[in-house]
């Protein structure tokens, strides 16, 4: 999955740049995170609140999408904290505090990590259209 999802970002992106190229990749992701919704609902009500985690660059495409419930999460926030790794400890504590007081009917919460970055995605459902905050 993850890879035909790959090929078709190279796709959509392969001749565009700039200003372009950020827009298309903000709403691929929206569309990527509406579309998890279902999944994140689905995983909330097998194991708890927590975080549904999207590695687009993972070796393993099995590893690529995980669902952190709490108990996962404080573990990684201490190992994170251990390794003095403190801006992805943040986002992971971050996490940990929303997953706490998550909706799922009305909500749901991801963290996209990819090479350069880790990013914390709040994405709240309502009847005017869905709100899509990055952190």
């Amino acid at each position: 999955m993850a890879s035909r999802r790959d090929k078709l970002l190279k796709k959509l992106l392969h001749n565009v740049t700039g200003e372009d190229e950020a827009t298309l990749m903000k709403l691929t992701v929206e569309r990527i995170c509406a579309d998890m919704c279902d999944f994140f609902k689905s995983f909330y009500s097998n194991e708890g609140p927590g975080v549904m985690v999207y590695v687009p660059e993972a070796l393993d495409e099995k590893k690529s999408m995980f669902y952190l419930n709490l108990e996962e999460l404080k573990l990684a926030v201490n190992d994170l904290n251990k390794r003095d790794m403190s801006g992805v400890a943040d986002v992971m504590k971050n996490a940990l505090n929303r997953a706490e007081a998550i909706e799922p009917e009305k909500e749901a919460l991801f963290i996209i990590q990819d090479k350069e970055k880790m990013s914390l995605i709040h994405y709240k459902l309502d009847s005017e259209g869905a709100n899509f905050v990055q952190m």
